[in-house]
């Protein structure tokens, strides 16, 4: 039914599209997916009214699976490099009613600071991520998007100049997350790391 759905709205079937996806909200009312689809093809037929009651809920779908895959990253982290020694501070809060991910990051010198956005788009099921950093150069750190797959949450950019960054977070252990970013310059044939840390929360760990 899932799948029918999801062929009427990719063709832009609004009618049947919108009769697909109310059968699916009764059948499975948490699904942040069905419920924006469905608000989505109401729009598209100008049911106005229905269309804003179907987005309403959707926003209320922040509780949902998908928007908590990256809950592992919450906290207040001491960061040490790969080979120990700290190099900086990060305070990850969950934010807007647990639509947003935020990451408040301070490197170990003080120079060096960063926010970064972080959130699940119900549109192409994707997580994406937006860091910027006091260097004023707003394109120094590239978009990313991603999945969680296998425990890993996995966010590439898009492949520019023969550029392609990833990034990769997972938790190894009770209190600890393995941060990694890998660049590209051969369309993804191969990568080098040019970040890699490991996250201990501070509370959980003793290390307030």
């Amino acid at each position: 039914a899932e799948q029918a759905a999801d062929s009427q709205f990719a063709q832009r079937h609004w009618g049947a599209a919108a009769s697909a996806y109310k059968a699916l909200t009764v059948a499975n009312p948490q699904s942040g997916t069905t419920w924006a689809n469905l608000g989505e093809s109401e729009l598209q037929l100008q049911q106005f009214d229905g269309a804003i009651a179907e987005i309403a809920i959707q926003m209320k779908a922040c509780t949902t699976a998908p928007y908590r895959q990256f809950d592992f990253w919450l906290g207040d982290w001491q960061v040490e490099g790969a080979e120990g020694g700290i190099v900086g501070h990060n305070t990850v809060t969950l934010e807007q009613d647990g639509c947003l991910l935020v990451e408040h990051w301070t490197s170990q010198s003080g120079g060096e600071s960063g926010t970064s956005f972080n959130y699940y788009d119900v549109r192409d099921q994707k997580w994406h991520q937006l860091y910027l950093d006091n260097s004023g150069n707003a394109g120094a750190y590239p978009a990313l998007a991603g999945t969680l797959a296998d425990g890993k949450m996995v966010m590439l950019s898009d492949d520019v100049n023969n550029t392609l960054s990833r990034w990769t977070w997972y938790v190894m252990e009770p209190g600890k997350v393995k941060q990694m970013a890998e660049l590209s310059n051969d369309h993804g044939a191969t990568w080098r790391i040019v970040w890699n840390s490991v996250y201990i929360n501070r509370r959980e760990t003793g290390r307030e």
